[in-house]
């Protein structure tokens, strides 16, 4: 009689190795699926920002080459931008000098033919300092009477004379009337309001 030899006399021991395997071939193949998924969505987003990122790069090319274009009109922008600004602090500061010398020379002319308006500083809050010239003694009392009158003064908030001054037209020395008389006043103007508002 043969003896012969039985491998699979042990088969039990194999068993549960092929039910690990069994069990490791279906959830491997559910993971390869899931991890295989995964991989196309990640790819796809990749795809997606790769695509808006040169969207994004051409677009900051184009604005780019159109800044390059058209500085010159940015320069001008900052420019008339700069000449706002100073035209604002200018307004602010303004003394809006007209109306109150308009009011100077009227008086002057209502008072007498012979003043002059040498010079006048007006600044923002209205305060003035002016001086007036007179070609003769007479116009000069004429005018210093004119300066008391009620007419004269609702004008001003305040108003005093600074100095009178006399000196000689060098051009007349030799004659009598070569004198010329100064008298310079400061105060403040009232507050004119503006009609156009």
């Amino acid at each position: 009689m043969k003896k012969r030899i039985n491998l699979f006399t042990k088969k039990k021991r194999f068993n549960t190795f092929e039910v690990y395997a069994v069990k490791i071939r279906k959830y491997g193949s559910m993971l390869g699926v899931l991890f295989f998924l995964l991989f196309i969505a990640v790819m796809y987003q990749i795809f997606i920002t790769q695509r808006e990122i040169s969207q994004l790069s051409a677009q900051k090319k184009e604005y780019l080459s159109q800044l390059l274009n058209e500085k010159d009109i940015e320069a001008n922008i900052r420019y008339f931008k700069g000449k706002q600004t100073q035209l604002i602090n200018f307004e602010k500061d303004d003394a809006r000098f007209l109306p109150y010398y308009s009011v100077l020379l009227n008086v002057l002319f209502t008072s007498t033919e012979s003043a002059k308006l040498e010079s006048i500083q007006i600044d923002k809050n209205r305060t003035t300092s002016f001086i007036i010239k007179f070609d003769d003694y007479n116009g000069m009392i004429s005018f210093l009477k004119y300066v008391e009158s009620s007419e004269f003064l609702e004008k001003f908030e305040s108003l005093s004379m600074a100095s009178l001054s006399l000196t000689r037209d060098p051009q007349q020395s030799q004659s009598k009337t070569a004198m010329n008389y100064q008298l310079q006043f400061k105060g403040k103007f009232k507050e004119i309001k503006d009609e156009s508002s």
